[in-house]
């Protein structure tokens, strides 16, 4: 079952965080250990929606939270460059391990698309890091395609 996010749900989603955070750390090494940005990311996604019309879905599986997707509605652009308007965004998706291959990776993007159509959104964006292609094939297959790649080059080695 996909909902909208509860107060109550805060614990369950933080550990959906650290899960999500700690993969993401075997991907790129320099990012903070999960247990230590969990609660703080939490309160920033919600600042975030609250700045932006937007809304944390979660997938419920037997009274356990089994992942989540934040979404904003109305993101402006900023850039001069940009189209004119807002453009909507799914900041967050994670299925916890548990839980996966059952579809709930693809009921979390559905649902944050409704919520962008409702919304008035002409274009839903979602970021992915490159190395993480079981991800990317998730949402190639919910029918976003490429549109902009930031590239980047590691210096640490040289300080």
């Amino acid at each position: 079952m996909i909902r909208e996010y509860r107060q109550d749900d805060a614990a369950a989603v933080r550990g959906c965080i650290v899960e999500l955070q700690e993969f993401e750390r075997r991907i790129d090494d320099r990012l903070r250990p999960g247990d230590s940005m969990a609660a703080g990311y939490l309160a920033q996604i919600l600042d975030r929606c609250r700045e932006h019309a937007g809304t944390i879905l979660v997938a419920e599986c037997s009274g356990a939270i089994a992942g989540f997707a934040a979404i904003l509605t109305r993101v402006p652009f900023e850039s001069l460059d940009d189209p004119p308007g807002e453009y909507a965004i799914v900041t967050d998706l994670v299925v916890r391990e548990a839980f996966r291959r059952r579809g709930l990776g693809a009921a979390l993007l559905r649902e944050a698309e409704r919520c962008a159509i409702a919304a008035g959104a002409a274009e839903l964006r979602i970021g992915v890091l490159s190395a993480n292609q079981s991800a990317a094939r998730l949402y190639r297959s919910a029918g976003f395609a490429p549109y902009s790649e930031t590239l980047a080059k590691r210096l640490d080695s040289h300080l």
